[in-house]
């Protein structure tokens, strides 16, 4: 079930980072969807918490802002590097698509992106942004780094 950041998702972030911060680390997530300023292009992938309270991880595209990994990233046509591994992973392992996870966004990453956003009932534009990170399944990993599935990102 998803649902939408509100006062109680503000609080798990701070939360959230707060702990992550005193453990050495740092990842950021979504903000609610008024105050997603984009931070830059995907430039990595990274593991999160996709629940409040799951052990397990999913791994999402992220831009390193202010020397933390941030979700609030884009990617297109022609975008290249970890970000797009990470977002081709799951296009092929979740969404079933044969394409190459070889981190260059063409047009058969472009078209199974599409494919993606009509499966999940959102804007098919073959770009990557908000509407991607907290609408898509994304490829779902144990702690030990087994894989395991699908999921999204839901707080």
């Amino acid at each position: 079930m998803y649902i939408r950041p509100g006062k109680r998702f503000k609080s798990l972030l701070t939360a959230g980072v707060l702990t992550a911060g005193l453990l050495g680390g740092a990842v950021t997530v979504a903000p609610s969807a008024a105050a997603w300023p984009y931070l830059g292009h995907c430039s990595g992938g990274s593991n999160v918490s996709y629940t409040g309270t799951s052990t397990q991880l999913i791994k999402v595209p992220v831009v390193r802002y202010n020397g933390l990994n941030n979700v609030r990233c884009w990617m297109d046509y022609g975008s290249t590097g970890n970000g797009v591994e990470t977002l081709q992973l799951a296009l092929k392992s979740c969404y079933g698509r044969s394409i190459a996870v070889d981190g260059d966004f063409g047009p058969a990453t472009r078209d199974a992106l599409e494919y993606a956003q009509s499966q999940e009932g959102i804007t098919v534009d073959g770009q990557y942004g908000e509407q991607g990170f907290n609408n898509l399944k994304w490829a779902r990993y144990t702690q030990d780094g087994t894989r395991n599935g699908c999921a999204r990102y839901s707080f």
